[in-house]
């Protein structure tokens, strides 16, 4: 598979008197799904689940609407693009997709991400419509490399399973318009986004207590932003045509025994389909591309 440069370093959490373990986004939302076979994940996980007793619903509401999009998807697209995939027990996309869908399926993976390259290595390098390779130097990048080594066309529409990306990034639209320079008019981007309903902020910093456990535990944030927040990533600086906006509220768990005074009691999962529009310029060639920018179910439109 295509390789690129090292992009970053997982982080390092002391768990009691123990040694240090290495922790990483997906370890710790597999965490969060019920695995046990990473302590440090596992001891990230009970930080988030005591400071946001909602998040992991949220993650079960986020594939449970993945997998809804991907059964309507898969009736009119071919080729998908998935950013940072999760490890099990979250389903791969291309386990989700009918069987005779006849779609290739492309990974985009984080390179502090060790444990999901050595899973898909070891479980699909056999699979012959299933492919991977690291997310730096940026996505728009990454995509126009994998069209030269003809694992995507551009000239067809792509469907790129985003999830919970953005939620996860500092800089969200920049994401989003490396995307537009080189997706093909017609694709789509499905995304996940969770809004606090009701965040406790600490004095210090005005951030929610899970964003201050998540972006202490591990190299990479987590924001929660406001559906309009959300909504303005979709329209600046490019105008999406956005076929689902809407969202759905989770409570937390009847069974909570953390202060609700010290923590996000609600949250809303944000779930957004949006279409590139016919684009208004021509899409830059390889030669041209700065490659240093790193960036209800109404499902029928």
């Amino acid at each position: 598979m295509p390789e690129h440069p090292h992009r970053s370093v997982p982080a390092t959490v002391s768990i009691s008197d123990g040694p240090p373990w290495t922790v990483t986004r997906a370890a710790v939302r597999a965490a969060l799904g019920g695995r046990r076979d990473d302590p440090g994940a596992f001891e990230a996980a009970w930080r988030i689940r005591e400071c946001m007793p909602t998040f992991p619903a949220t993650i079960v509401a986020e594939h449970e609407f993945r997998d809804l999009v991907l059964a309507l998807a898969a009736r009119t697209h071919r080729q998908y693009v998935v950013v940072d995939p999760d490890l099990p027990p979250w389903k791969p996309v291309h386990e989700v997709l009918p069987a005779d869908s006849g779609a290739r399926v492309l990974y985009l993976l984080d390179d502090a991400e060790a444990a999901v390259r050595s899973w898909m290595v070891a479980t699909y390098r056999d699979n012959p419509d299933v492919s991977w390779m690291s997310s730096d130097p940026g996505l728009g990048a990454c995509l126009r490399t994998a069209a030269a080594d003809g694992e995507i066309s551009l000239d067809a529409p792509i469907w790129v399973v985003l999830s919970a990306a953005l939620q996860h990034t500092w800089d969200p639209q920049a994401l989003l318009a490396d995307l537009w320079d080189v997706l093909p008019a017609d694709s789509r981007v499905s995304v996940t986004h969770v809004a606090p309903q009701h965040p406790a902020t600490t004095p210090d910093s005005g951030r929610s207590s899970v964003e201050a456990a998540f972006t202490s535990s591990l190299p990479s944030p987590l924001i929660l932003r406001t559906s309009s927040e959300v909504l303005d990533m979709f329209t600046d600086p490019h105008e999406w045509d956005l076929i689902r906006y809407s969202g759905v509220e989770i409570q937390a768990p009847p069974d909570t025994t953390t202060s609700l005074s010290t923590t996000d009691t609600a949250a809303e999962l944000i779930t957004v389909i949006a279409r590139r529009p016919t684009r208004t310029r021509p899409r830059p060639s390889a030669s041209t591309v700065d490659h240093t920018r790193n960036p209800g179910h109404d499902l029928d439109a």
